[in-house]
């Protein structure tokens, strides 16, 4: 732990519903926990449920045989990881709660174990070497009955000499390759895998990937197992930039980006209809295109020798041969509604270094037809509606989206959310929220954003007059339908984060995590909680009403912090065995594979909450779940998913995330987590569990979940207030040092 001054404390995570979340007469059991990975070095796993139940899981994982490389994020060397899958079917046969139901694992990208490329990847250490073909981490979405699996790699074969590599001279004058984005699909619900296929070439440095579909699933439709899949990823002229202390984690995640980095797009049709004809299973387009406008010359400035990039045969780049622009876009998303490709980013704002802030932007348009421009350095994409506030930082945009049909009439299509402030680096922020109704375009957004949002000139960005978004976590405890209105100072001590959400018909859900004060919150006076706000859409108006927030983890342990919570639903009733989505309809042949909507699960990491001068942070203790069954009135006692893992990971956020898919009827739910092997140093598995929620006779009183674990805290001392803006200047500095106690 930190070299600070320590005093013991016994902490127990004592999960107490509030009034408003009160406990419902549900059990939740969780099924024993196994390592679904098996090479000892599993990393975010990936879990998907298909349409016949059958369960996906993709992991990174190392090969035998694989050689060392360097971890970015993590500051540290560990062995190259591919991506692996898995699958399991529960049926009369097999629960998938045993290893052995598993399949045997399939390696799908197939690069840890080549190298496309030689550099001087140990700097200071050794000499140049290979430098083999590790995986950042897979991304896997469903459309219909294809899985497309999505992730970027440090093995460009396609163009060798196009690929280039960026030196981190705070790393040991690391020079580390650029990675190229990639993709793979299968139509057999993961029994088989189509060869991976290189969608860009290492030129600039990939990252932060990601699909959408839409598969016609009618059977009585024309166009049955037809539609288009979508991918998109973001690339960094510079390389991958490491991090600068804004939120959690340690950064070289992609969200601080060079100026130029733009987010890149390509699209693919799909025809499933005729089995004997697999060439018509996935046409992807001639070539990927930019689909933002930063780009605007060659040319990154500076002297000669201070020139981060190097070419394939590791010399030093030209700085005039390096693609510059005036703002950077990162972090993008990317979905579908129909035929329109949807898009959110955040991007730097074009100020000339006057403001250090995003704008949150967002585009529609039809799948093949983004938007182009010739510009006399090359082709760019389009600037995209910015939908925050101009005069404030936003940034981590999600969205969820529905079909026109499930909408139903002036239904939400889009809703789309995000954190915004006047601060950065961790800063005070809240979480706001847009609808798109009747449509996806920007004229559909409620609240109403200006017309001429779609401009990348920086004083006519300023000037725009949109309709401020919907606060929902302006002075969260007490707030009401009046707090909708704030503005996002309007308490500029209290912080929310980590927003989720379920959209489902009329029924939108979003949740965050919401300290009262950052200044209590680093002296252990105050902490995360799980919140949550219910909208229900009126299809009459397309408007619609907001519940008052629920803390519905309320751990009131103020040492104990909720981290990476998670919302998730049922999927849709099974076409054939459930057509009407009735249970007891006589043409239901089984009542499990009926959707109820009104089952909803949340989960959460849980840590311990140190002071920020902590040089390692706080103890992960552990991921919980419940559930409600009726649409987030009650929920069920908490109990512990996975087990409590310590320090142990150098990737923060992935020591908390939980991946989890349910049964349509929402009885059975199975996830995964990354697990840290406590007595071996450096060895980790993606971990699997299912489990299962009934009704009992009584309501549950509430517990204190588990039995205390004994755990060390910073002493704060005694002493007086203090400025929280010199915490937040310092906040950099404290990144640095645990990255370096990391290492």
């Amino acid at each position: 732990m930190s070299t600070l001054k320590k005093k013991k404390v016994v902490i127990a995570v004592a999960l107490a519903i509030t009034a408003g979340a009160a406990y419902a007469a549900t059990q939740i059991t969780v099924n024993p926990p196994f390592a679904l990975s098996d090479n000892g070095n599993g990393d975010k796993p990936k879990i998907q449920r298909a349409g016949d139940g059958t369960l996906v899981v993709a992991y990174g994982d190392s090969p035998v045989g694989a050689g060392l490389v360097y971890d970015v994020k993590a500051a540290a060397e560990r062995t190259a990881r591919d991506i692996f899958v898995k699958t399991c079917k529960p049926d009369a046969t097999k629960t998938c709660d045993n290893l052995g139901d598993w399949s045997v694992a399939t390696n799908v990208s197939n690069s840890a174990l080549q190298s496309s490329m030689t550099s001087d990847w140990r700097g200071t250490l050794d000499a140049p070497s290979p430098y083999f073909g590790d995986i950042d981490k897979p991304n896997i979405k469903t459309s219909g009955s294809m899985m497309v699996l999505t992730w970027v790699s440090k093995y460009c074969p396609a163009s060798p000499t196009a690929q280039r590599s960026v030196r981190y001279l705070e790393r040991d004058s690391r020079v580390v390759p650029f990675s190229c984005a990639w993709t793979a699909y299968t139509t057999n619900n993961g029994a088989t895998w189509s060869a991976p296929i290189q969608l860009s070439n290492g030129e600039r440095d990939a990252i932060q990937d990601s699909s959408s579909g839409a598969i016609n699933t009618d059977p009585t439709s024309a166009s049955y197992k037809k539609g288009q899949i979508v991918l998109s990823w973001q690339e960094d002229p510079q390389g991958l930039q490491l991090g600068a202390a804004d939120g959690p984690g340690d950064g070289a995640s992609g969200a601080n980006v060079s100026n130029g980095t733009d987010v890149w797009y390509t699209y693919a049709t799909v025809d499933l209809s005729v089995p004997s004809t697999p060439a018509d299973d996935f046409i992807l387009a001639p070539a990927p295109v930019r689909l933002t406008d930063n780009f605007s010359n060659m040319g990154i400035g500076g002297t000669d020798a201070a020139v981060p990039v190097f070419d394939s045969t590791g010399a030093q780049m030209n700085k005039d041969l390096i693609e510059y622009g005036q703002a950077g876009a990162a972090r993008p998303n990317i979905g579908m509604v129909g035929t329109n490709t949807l898009m959110a980013f955040e991007e730097t704002k074009a100020s000339a270094e006057l403001d250090q802030g995003k704008f949150v932007r967002y585009m529609a348009f039809p799948f093949a037809a983004p938007v182009q421009t010739v510009i006399p350095a090359g082709t760019v994409g389009s600037a995209g509606c910015i939908i925050s506030d101009p005069l404030k930082n936003a940034r981590r945009v999600r969205f969820l989206t529905q079909s026109p049909t499930l909408a139903g009439p002036n239904g939400i299509q889009v809703a789309i959310f995000w954190k915004e402030g006047i601060y950065d680096k961790g800063g005070p922020s809240d979480i706001v929220v847009r609808r798109a109704v009747n449509g996806v375009q920007p004229t559909n957004m409620r609240p109403a954003v200006d017309s001429g949002c779609a401009t990348s000139d920086y004083a006519t960005a300023l000037a725009l007059n949109s309709t401020r978004a919907d606060n929902i976590s302006s002075n969260t405890p007490t707030a009401t339908t009046a707090n909708l209105t704030d503005d996002t100072e309007a308490n500029n001590t209290e912080n929310a984060l980590a927003h989720r959400g379920v959209l489902r018909g009329n029924d939108l859900w979003i949740g965050y995590s919401y300290t009262n004060d950052l200044v209590k919150l680093w002296a252990q006076l105050d902490n995360y909680n799980f919140w949550i706000r219910k909208f229900t859409n009126d299809p009459a108006t397309g408007d619609g009403t907001w519940t008052n927030p629920v803390n519905v983890t309320n751990v009131t342990d103020k040492n104990i912090n909720v981290r990476e919570p998670r919302i998730f639903s049922t999927p849709a009733s099974s076409a054939t065995a459930c057509p009407t989505g009735i249970p007891t309809d006589p043409s239901t042949t089984d009542p499990t594979l009926c959707q109820n909507t009104n089952v909803v699960y949340l989960a959460w990491g849980t840590q311990q909450n140190v002071s920020p001068f902590d040089l390692n942070g706080g103890d992960d203790l552990g991921i919980y779940i419940t559930a409600s069954q009726d649409g987030g009135a009650t929920y069920a006692s908490p109990v512990r998913y996975s087990a409590a893992m310590g320090s142990l990971f150098s990737d923060e956020e992935s020591a908390y995330e939980a991946q989890i898919v349910t049964r349509p009827d929402g009885t059975r739910f199975y996830g995964l987590w990354n697990q840290a092997n406590a007595t071996t140093p450096g060895v980790t598995a993606a971990e699997y569990a299912s489990g299962s929620i009934a009704t009992v006779a009584d309501a549950l009183p509430a517990p204190v979940l588990p039995a205390p674990t004994v755990a060390s805290t910073t002493s704060t001392g005694g002493g007086g207030s203090f400025a929280p803006w010199f915490m937040l200047a310092l906040m950099p500095l404290f990144a640095v040092r645990r990255r370096l106690m990391k290492k």
